[in-house]
């Protein structure tokens, strides 16, 4: 099992993310009854990129304000 992400409460609660590759904007939270993370695109990313769920965050992915 991958190891949990620490930036994103186990609660539900939304985190704003980017993508340290491209600087697309995301909120990430973490589903506690499926396991999963929710990854939603944020701003004119919503028109390119859909909503989707994961075991793991993608790696790419640091908390908004970090870089």
């Amino acid at each position: 099992m991958a190891p949990i992400n620490q930036a994103v409460p186990k609660s539900g609660k939304a985190i704003a993310m980017r993508n340290c590759r491209t600087g697309a904007a995301w909120l990430v939270s973490f589903s506690y009854t499926d396991g999963m993370y929710w990854h939603e695109p944020q701003g004119n990313l919503r028109h390119i990129r859909r909503p989707y769920a994961s075991r793991n965050i993608e790696p790419n992915l640091v908390p908004a304000g970090t870089h």
